[in-house]
């Protein structure tokens, strides 16, 4: 048994050291780690969310409309970004998104300007958008919302962090060596 385990110990100090989203869940109570990027809005870190005690609030202030001609000059945009590093191998960035009010969210990756999805959930819901790849390399995550309609609407971020994706053959190795362990030890024992 205690070969079993220093085994199991060797196999989970060999992973990969797990890549970073700093403050992903916001449990400083502040943006420490993250950029914020404010247009006819702000950011805020309010109590609640899904992890913890914590998530970023986007508040978003309504489209800003010309009195007199009536014509719309663009609309609120709200967002976070933060740039993080993964090792050579094959990554997720998951997070919880949800929007309150006429409010589209985006995420994206690995360029923040560039919308990777779009999401109008009123409810918190998990996201999950691959990344990495043999090299590895450095990812910029980008989190904002976008008014849809006058008035003020909010979009909530929680729980970002960046999990390792195992790869099929890392399955098998496994299995075959802790098949190839306990057939061992019967074998062991028996005699």
């Amino acid at each position: 048994m205690r070969y079993i385990v220093t085994v199991f110990i060797a196999a989970l100090l060999a992973c990969p050291a797990v890549a970073g989203i700093v403050n992903g869940s916001f449990e400083t109570g502040d943006f420490t780690g993250w950029l914020t990027d404010e247009m006819r809005g702000y950011a805020s870190v309010v109590p609640g969310g899904t992890d913890g005690s914590w998530s970023a609030k986007m508040t978003l202030q309504g489209y800003y409309v010309d009195g007199p001609s009536g014509a719309v000059f663009g609309s609120a945009m709200v967002g976070v970004i933060q740039e993080f590093q993964v090792p050579a191998g094959a990554w997720c960035l998951v997070f919880d998104a949800w929007v309150i009010g006429a409010s589209v969210g985006y995420a994206s990756v690995p360029n923040p300007d560039e919308p990777l999805l779009s999401f109008t959930n009123t409810n918190p819901t998990t996201f999950a958008v691959p990344i990495g790849g043999s090299q590895g390399g450095v990812y910029r995550f980008g989190f904002w919302g976008e008014d849809t309609s006058p008035g003020d609407n909010c979009v909530y971020l929680d729980n970002a962090r960046v999990v390792v994706i195992p790869e099929p053959g890392a399955f098998g190795l496994l299995l075959t060596g802790l098949v190839a362990t306990l057939t061992w030890r019967r074998v062991r024992r028996c005699s």
